[in-house]
């Protein structure tokens, strides 16, 4: 699948509200709770075309073009990137506790894979101390930019660089920990395989993978609002349950999951080196 056609899967998601939008019109009419409904579900397309306007008008694209990837980026979210995602539940609690299960050590090396604008990367930055270094990257040069931004702005000492997850450009067995928070789902299968092999490379021997992502429902009610998801290459998998597998098959001997979060995402601590694999 080129990576034009895993691009444009982003608009399914304004596409299906703005379909919801119009069911809701023609069965229930304009009455003010459908009416309130319709606003929030519009509000998806909207701000998807706010974000776009705002980037052609920045011209924030100093980087270049973006490395190739088969997974689906979001630079086009980078200027509302820090609001919408705190909104969806994925603020600074989910980050802490995402911190809490990699356990981070002080000296340690920490990469972060899909680090979109930034915000674990600069926490994790703060864990490991000054004798620690703490890098991020991200296939859309727009999200390497505000993450760069807000790093300069907040002192931090994390850096950035424009990267895929497929091609780390790190030597082997350079990073005690790797962190994917809410990355994973973005790669349809082959992109999932060929970047846990690379992260399994640049980790080293006694690593560890710190995976916070899309799992199978454990509320039916998020079943209610996803299915739709099952048809799409690279949340599909997730749904299904899969993550573990995928771990597994990519070098991956031992796969724990170590908690949930809004009964929806899973964290997991997958380590290699260990011929005795735990299924979550």
């Amino acid at each position: 699948m080129s990576r034009r056609s895993i691009d444009n899967w982003m608009w399914i998601c304004p596409a299906l509200a703005i379909g919801v939008a119009a069911v809701v019109v023609s069965l229930w009419g304009l009455t003010w709770p459908s009416a309130t409904l319709v606003a929030v579900l519009l509000a998806c397309p909207g701000v998807l075309v706010w974000g776009g306007l705002q980037l052609r008008q920045s011209g924030a694209f100093p980087l270049g073009p973006p490395p190739r990837t088969a997974g689906m980026t979001m630079g086009w979210a980078a200027p509302i990137y820090d609001w919408y995602f705190p909104k969806l539940g994925l603020g600074k609690a989910f980050r802490m506790e995402t911190l809490r299960h990699a356990a981070l050590q002080a000296g340690e090396h920490v990469l972060e894979v899909g680090c979109g604008t930034g915000v674990l990367t600069r926490l994790a930055a703060e864990a490991i101390g000054a004798s620690g270094e703490a890098i991020g990257i991200d296939a859309a040069p727009a999200m390497i930019v505000v993450a760069r931004e807000n790093a300069a702005r907040a002192g931090s000492r994390a850096s950035f660089q424009l990267a895929a997850i497929e091609t780390l450009p790190f030597p082997d067995a350079t990073f005690d920990v790797v962190l994917a928070s809410a990355m994973l789902h973005h790669l349809p299968p082959e992109a999932k395989e060929a970047g846990l092999k690379s992260v399994r490379r640049v980790l080293k021997p006694s690593g560890r993978l710190v995976i916070a992502d899309l799992d199978r429902p454990a509320n039916p009610l998020w079943w209610w609002l996803l299915w739709p998801l099952l048809a799409m290459p690279m949340t599909a998998g997730n749904l299904r349950g899969e993550i573990p597998a995928f771990l597994q098959r990519n070098g991956f001997g031992s796969v724990q999951m170590q908690g949930r979060w809004m009964q929806l995402l899973a964290f997991w601590v997958a380590r290699s080196g260990s011929t005795q694999g735990e299924g979550s």
